[in-house]
């Protein structure tokens, strides 16, 4: 799994328009949401992540861990909008490798891409604390998104029908 989320995340670096904003916290949010994305449409994380709720949102330290140990990867200590520290993620200029997702991983990682491109960092964090997992967990509390989608999909078909039998 190690190599499917290094090549998630070479992937986002490569394809995000935006680059300076490919911090550790927007990096790790945009997994999280592909990860949600999957477990909505197929039932499956694409990684193999344990989601927790922390302080801010969903996190894992895994995936910064993995981009700072990779010599592909160069990581700029640099400053955020509010002067805050902020560590921004880059693909070495050197990198020449080829990147392999499967099709399905693909189309999710340019789903999420295109969702999240045009919003600015407040934002892109609203729609992250808008997703079901996050508004239906605690804070502090481990997420399982496979469980959650689950959820939210029963939820959203229970709604249909009522809508469907009011409207009868």
């Amino acid at each position: 799994m190690k190599s499917v989320i290094s090549n998630i995340v070479k992937y986002l670096l490569k394809e995000y328009p935006h680059k300076t904003e490919l911090s550790a916290s927007r990096l790790t949010k945009m997994i999280y949401l592909m990860d949600w994305k999957s477990a909505i449409d197929h039932g499956r994380q694409i990684t193999d992540a344990k989601w927790h709720f922390n302080h801010y949102g969903p996190y894992v330290d895994d995936f910064v861990k993995l981009a700072r140990d990779d010599k592909e990867i160069s990581v700029e200590n640099t400053a955020n909008f509010y002067g805050g520290r902020k560590q921004l993620f880059k693909l070495s200029s050197s990198y020449k490798g080829s990147i392999e997702l499967t099709e399905e991983q693909k189309k999710i990682a340019d789903f999420v891409i295109d969702a999240t491109k045009q919003k600015n960092y407040e934002d892109f964090i609203q729609l992250v604390y808008s997703t079901f997992p996050v508004i239906s967990n605690d804070r502090y509390s481990d997420l399982d998104l496979v469980d959650s989608a689950t959820r939210y999909k029963a939820l959203l078909a229970n709604s249909s029908n009522k809508s469907r039998k009011a409207d009868a």
